[in-house]
């Protein structure tokens, strides 16, 4: 018996469940990266070669449901998954409750492509529950005055989830797109504090991991006036607010953005990928705010903003996240492979790329950058799983359980 098979057979063996269902990052980072990469080749292809698309009146709606509640919930669940554990003392979401929100999960993408739309709603809205009904009241309980918020946010996902689902079902796509708009802030909201806590301890652990002495004085009170201006800038746009209203908000959380990363900012962090990573994930917040003011002014297209936030803030975000903690928790040591630093060149090349589409549709090969972007962030997302498949479905190298 080989090495990894013994390891498999003792991890096995501790709970009953093979390793995929040890720990919730192990499937949804694995099954949220190839639904990235499939849905998005999907999109692409359908709206480069005039293909049939779900919800075929308005595939954009289909589209952004698709990375939010799908993706990026997947990602989401993940990282909560995770660790809610280590916050509240409390066992792990493993084996059979996994494997039902797995199920749940992953009936709600397949019915996505279907004209079944009530069964989708089913499994889609029934995935946000058992997430809810399973990490919230160990938050609550134990550590509902510094995570409470994950609740809060759960909570308004599911609602928004549902919303989106009764706008279709009642003909109201104005209501549906605002719901997708209302979650993507919700995920933004969530990056920022994630974002706040992860970004400045890793970037001193990967320092000086790698012999460089640094420290990083912590400033809660701009974390916390730049998520309050996150908030009231994506609250300004949901509710119409009168332009120069929109505009200063909207600015105002690019400057209190981008002075945050720059406060984390150590040129040693160009390194080390798996760090410079967070840096350039995060970068896109402050961007995307300053495009949405451009946009709100009218000096670009309205949408600008929302591609550099989506696809380059939350998609590479979610990719840095997922590449790092994936490596940490199964006891391997914490330094890029070569499927990931390629995925995170392709993920912000994508993203890049459909901010300038979108910036400057009236370019001679727009048509072609988009086509192209989408065939990047795809090829990113697929790198990822191609490159860490084998280490979210074996057990840890260490033989812990986990």
């Amino acid at each position: 018996m080989t090495q990894a098979s013994a390891a498999a057979e003792r991890n096995k063996t501790a709970s009953g469940w093979p390793a995929i269902l040890q720990s919730g990052f192990r499937p949804f980072f694995l099954l949220g990266g190839l639904q990235a990469s499939l849905f998005i080749l999907l999109w692409t292809a359908g709206w480069a070669m005039g293909l049939d698309l779900p919800l075929g009146d308005s595939p954009i709606l289909w589209h952004g449901h698709a990375m939010l509640f799908g993706f990026a919930a997947a990602a989401l669940a993940g990282f909560l998954l995770t660790a809610v554990p280590n916050w509240t003392e409390a066992g792990p979401v493993r084996g059979f409750r996994l494997l039902l929100l797995v199920g749940f999960w992953l009936m709600a993408q397949i019915l996505s492509l279907l004209p079944w739309a009530a069964l989708f709603a089913a499994a889609d809205v029934g995935f946000w529950l058992l997430l809810i009904a399973f990490i919230g009241p160990g938050i609550l309980k134990r550590n509902a005055r510094r995570n409470g918020v994950f609740v809060v946010i759960l909570s308004a996902l599911a609602g928004l989830n549902l919303l989106w689902h009764l706008s279709l079902q009642y003909g109201w796509q104005d209501m549906a797109m605002l719901s997708l708009q209302a979650a993507l802030g919700l995920f933004l909201l969530a990056i920022g504090i994630i974002g706040g806590r992860i970004i400045p301890a890793f970037t001193i652990g990967g320092l000086l991991q790698a012999g460089h002495s640094v420290s990083i004085v912590p400033a809660p009170k701009l974390g916390l006036a730049a998520n309050a201006a996150l908030v009231a800038a994506l609250a300004g746009k949901l509710a119409a607010l009168p332009v120069q209203v929109q505009v200063g908000a909207c600015l105002l959380a690019a400057l209190l953005h981008g002075w945050r990363l720059l406060h984390w900012w150590r040129r040693e962090v160009l390194q080390l990928p798996i760090i410079w990573s967070l840096h350039l994930g995060y970068a896109f917040l402050p961007l995307g705010f300053a495009l949405e003011a451009a946009g709100a002014a009218g000096l670009v297209p309205g949408p600008t903003g929302i591609h550099a936030l989506g696809s380059g803030g939350v998609g590479l975000m979610i990719l840095a996240v997922m590449t790092r903690a994936s490596l940490g928790h199964t006891g391997r040591r914490l330094a890029a492979p070569a499927s990931a630093t390629a995925a995170y060149l392709l993920v912000a090349a994508g993203a890049l790329a459909r901010v300038i589409a979108a910036a400057v549709p009236e370019l001679a090969f727009g048509h072609l950058l988009l086509v192209a972007s989408g065939l990047l962030w795809s090829a990113g997302f697929a790198a990822f799983v191609f490159g860490y498949a084998r280490i979210l479905i074996l057990p840890r190298i260490d033989g812990r359980p986990g």
